[in-house]
């Protein structure tokens, strides 16, 4: 068979990315880009030398006239759901940023689609590749740990990242489902798949107690005289253009980070209650000097700790064995240490051979479920219980 023809819908900062793998990838040919900015579009595929790939100003066009086989969709979340409804209906296969949508409901329209249409949906659960966390599940599913009873999870966001969480759509609850869901959709997953369960009960506790709007004094970070301010916008996460650099205030990429519009915690504590009796809980950290997420897994025969930012393992036994270390070294040569380009990689043998991805559609569901319940429980400050038919479709 021929190179996998794939589309990439959607050419910001995480389509860019993917645009210049799949440039790179010997078994994939970039056949199609699709944004609803042509300027963009145009000046990010000169950029990345890809000026003969044919390009779309909408989902549409692309659908009616594009030559691919499935499609690499990095649209914003709230779009979610309309695109990859379409792109099923229209018989192509596609790899769905995380979260898969902002709402179960729409989760649930996705994989009525694919099974329609019987399309490969991959969920952009990009950490399942990670070389930490991929040995951090083998080492939990191989049972030396004994029985595991408490999961300790952690992300530490970056200064710069963080904040600009705080100026981007993301900001308003609609768009994202909240940050939890929206930011580390990856991590309930990897929670969910060490504990080899599903979440019964959730509480939440987060606030914004920091970025808040007593501390406003302009509207934007182009009309401040402050040079100085931690958070003053540099171009950091977002793809702009030229004319776009020239004028940030005009998306607005430069919005102040303490501005009013905005619905988002600047920190997070859940705590997540298991069906096979496992306990955890996922911290969220806007404020890293260097950024990392850790795993804490406590068995009864040992308990193991991990680090992303260490790139290593450490394990130690209470049944007589000691410790043990287990070096993961990540080989950035792409995104997430690495785990992006793997990750492309077993989508395109997904679509090639007919294989059901490792990050399904139902994964993509359980994620939003937990997602959308962990911010009902920060909202109304209950425990929230989660049936188990909110896991079927």
């Amino acid at each position: 068979m021929g190179k996998c023809k794939l589309a990439v819908i959607g050419f910001g900062q995480r389509g860019y990315d993917y645009a210049e793998m799949i440039a790179k990838t010997p078994a994939a040919e970039l056949t199609a880009l699709c944004d609803t900015d042509p300027k963009r579009a145009e000046t990010f595929a000169r950029e990345l030398g890809l000026e003969a790939v044919p390009r779309y100003g909408s989902l549409e066009e692309l659908l009616k006239k594009g030559d691919f086989d499935a499609a690499i969709l990095t649209t914003p979340d709230f779009m979610h759901r309309d695109c990859a409804v379409a792109c099923c209906n229209a018989k192509k296969s596609i790899m769905l940023e995380k979260p898969m949508a902002p709402t179960a409901a729409e989760c649930r329209e996705i994989i009525r689609a694919c099974l329609d249409n019987q399309c490969t949906i991959q969920i952009g659960f990009v950490l399942r590749s990670h070389p930490v966390f991929r040995r951090v599940i083998e080492v939990a599913r191989s049972g030396v740990l004994g029985q595991i009873l408490n999961i300790f999870a952690t992300e530490h966001i970056g200064v710069m990242h963080g904040a600009s969480y705080m100026r981007r759509w993301h900001r308003k609850l609609a768009n994202s489902g909240g940050f939890i869901l929206a930011k580390c959709s990856h991590d309930l997953d990897i929670i969910a798949t060490v504990a080899d369960s599903h979440v019964r009960r959730v509480a939440s506790f987060g606030s914004l107690d920091y970025f808040t709007t007593d501390k406003l004094r302009y509207n934007y970070c182009s009309e401040c005289p402050d040079a100085n301010c931690r958070y003053r916008f540099k171009g950091e996460f977002v793809r702009m253009t030229p004319e776009e650099k020239a004028n940030p205030s005009a998306k607005p990429f430069d919005l102040c980070v303490y501005n009013k519009d905005k619905e988002l915690v600047d920190h997070e504590v859940v705590i997540l209650d298991f069906a096979n009796g496992i306990k955890a809980n996922f911290a969220l950290n806007l404020f890293a000097q260097v950024p990392k997420r850790t795993i804490n897994i406590c068995g009864v025969n040992g308990i193991l700790y991990a680090d992303t930012s260490e790139e290593c393992i450490h394990i130690h036994y209470s049944d007589g064995r000691g410790y043990e270390r287990i070096d993961c070294k990540a080989d950035n040569t792409s995104g997430h240490g690495g785990s992006d380009q793997t990750f492309l990689n077993d989508f395109i043998d997904c679509v090639v051979h007919h294989r059901k991805p490792q990050a399904d559609y139902m994964a993509g569901l359980a994620s939003t479920v937990v997602g959308n319940a962990v911010e009902e429980a920060r909202l109304t400050n209950k425990v929230i219980e989660i049936p188990e038919e909110a896991y079927r479709l």
